[in-house]
């Protein structure tokens, strides 16, 4: 099965919960492990690892985790430590990230925020310490 690709890994104690294409899932997601995402959900996921929405995959709703790829459809909003867009994946929305990622032929549709920690280095570098 190729769902993980790059170095998109499971989590090193194995654990990975797969929504299937041809699943619907209408709630909300609090998970430990790895996400992958290749049928449709709707509501709010909370990840302490990495949620993937594969290319078959829609998600409408709000993501909150640690990494966030998107090959699918995304529509909501998002927070998360890396945000990766690839090849032909959507996303319209507003994300929040200390990393953003674009592939080429990646979309994003909506609005990209930097996290505070991100925009505070940024300033921290723009002034010199004397």
């Amino acid at each position: 099965m190729a769902i993980f690709t790059n170095d998109h890994k499971q989590p090193t104690n194995g654990s990975a919960t797969i929504i299937a294409q041809g699943t619907k899932f209408k709630g909300e997601v609090n998970i430990d492990c790895h996400l992958h995402i290749d049928g449709e959900l709707e509501g709010i996921v909370h990840s302490e690892s990495t949620v993937v929405i594969g290319k078959n995959g829609v998600v409408m709703g709000d993501i909150f985790a640690a990494r966030l790829v998107v090959s699918g459809k995304f529509n909501g909003n998002a927070q998360a430590d890396v945000i990766e867009i690839m090849p032909l994946g959507y996303v319209d929305g507003k994300i929040v990230s200390s990393e953003l990622i674009i592939e080429r032929k990646g979309i994003l549709a909506g609005e990209s925020r930097p996290r505070n920690e991100v925009i505070k280095a940024l300033e921290e570098n723009k002034n010199p310490k004397t």
